[in-house]
């Protein structure tokens, strides 16, 4: 059985991993804010470092199909489920050492940015939504693009690491606050 989430689950997820993130966000004081924990980014640096992947995935979806089908070619595989690009997701966030590249690695963010930060992300998540518009439920399967992380990816599993790698932050951050989910 496949589990492939609908256009309509995938805008549910975005939207409520970027929801979720900022609240949390939203709820912290100065020092939680700004606090790097054992050399570790701080809330508004996992913030900003958000905001530019969500904008660098934005450019790419913003380019004409027939030019992402003549860099990347057709699928030749249906979509993975959702759990089966979970799993995918935690064994190669956990164990591939991979970091985020320099021009995805944040600066020094103060607490007196937050509230611009979060609009930024507010902003960057409704510009994905927007793109994830311009697709059909069968090109969301039948396009592919390149990720960082797992190579050639359908761009329905594009949309969904989008949402978990928000998520993966969200969990990072309460871990380094000493919150539960």
């Amino acid at each position: 059985m496949n589990e492939n989430l609908t256009k309509a689950e995938l805008k549910a997820h975005l939207l409520k991993s970027i929801t979720d993130f900022n609240s949390l966000v939203e709820s912290l004081d100065k020092q939680e804010f700004e606090s790097q924990p054992g050399g570790k980014w701080s809330a508004g640096q996992d913030l900003n470092h958000l905001v530019k992947s969500n904008r660098t995935f934005g450019l790419v979806f913003s380019l004409p199909l027939f030019l992402l089908n003549f860099m990347y070619g057709k699928a030749n595989r249906p979509s993975r489920s959702l759990s089966a690009l979970k799993t995918k997701y935690a064994e190669k966030a956990n164990n591939s050492g991979l970091q985020a590249p320099g021009y995805l690695k944040p600066g020094k963010i103060y607490a007196e940015e937050k509230e611009v930060w979060i609009r930024k992300h507010n902003a960057s998540g409704e510009y994905l939504l927007k793109c994830l518009d311009k697709y059909s439920e069968s090109a969301l399967d039948k396009n592919i693009m390149g990720h960082p992380l797992f190579g050639k990816v359908t761009v329905r599993e594009m949309f969904m690491s989008i949402f978990m790698h928000i998520y993966h932050h969200h969990a990072i951050l309460l871990k380094k606050l000493g919150k539960s989910a």
